[in-house]
């Protein structure tokens, strides 16, 4: 038993029908009620109004097999709140660092993602980053479930799906504005 297997976290998700997202569960509370308590700014990385493939690139990112990060992220950085409007980085995404070991996760310093600002800042007691606890342990079995429980919801009829790629969205317009006889 890891000095760590102590502190264990409960992890889980549902559907929070209010805001179209599957929110991670953590010990019986809502991941976003715990950094933005007023629902002012973020929502779940897992909201419907992301396309699809946004939701699986994060997914592959909770699960730390992603090739696909985004060169602003640090290699260990996971996103857990980001901006309610568009989910884009530069808008303010909240963060963790995370670590994988064989039947624990951790999430470790939250901070706003992206910020590679070496001077520490005082910490103000609202700020989302210091709402959360500095270190959170998961049992790894309960946090593959969470995940597998989030993937479920995802694939459910009327996610937005987008389209598959920003270079096939010209090629679909075309054949959708150009008359069969002209193509």
């Amino acid at each position: 038993m890891t000095a760590y297997q102590s502190s264990l976290a409960s992890i889980l998700a549902r559907w929070n029908h209010a805001e179209q997202a599957v929110d991670l569960v953590i010990g019986g509370r809502a991941l976003i009620d715990i950094v933005d308590p007023t629902r002012s700014w973020g929502v779940s990385p897992f909201a419907r109004r992301f396309p699809r493939r946004a939701v699986r690139q994060s997914l592959a990112e909770y699960r730390g097999v992603s090739a696909d990060r985004d060169e602003r992220h640090s290699e260990s950085e996971l996103e857990i709140a980001v901006c309610s409007a568009c989910g884009d980085l530069g808008c303010g995404n909240l963060a963790v660092d995370v670590v994988f070991e064989t039947d624990l996760v951790i999430w470790k310093q939250p901070h706003w993602a992206g910020d590679n600002d070496e001077e520490e800042e005082e910490a103000d007691a609202n700020d989302p980053a210091s709402l959360l606890p500095q270190l959170l342990v998961f049992n790894r079995t309960a946090y593959d479930d969470a995940l597998a429980a989030v993937e479920k919801y995802a694939n459910r009829s009327g996610w937005y799906r987008g389209p598959e790629s920003d270079a096939a969205l010209p090629e679909r317009l075309r054949n959708l504005f150009t008359p069969s006889w002209d193509r």
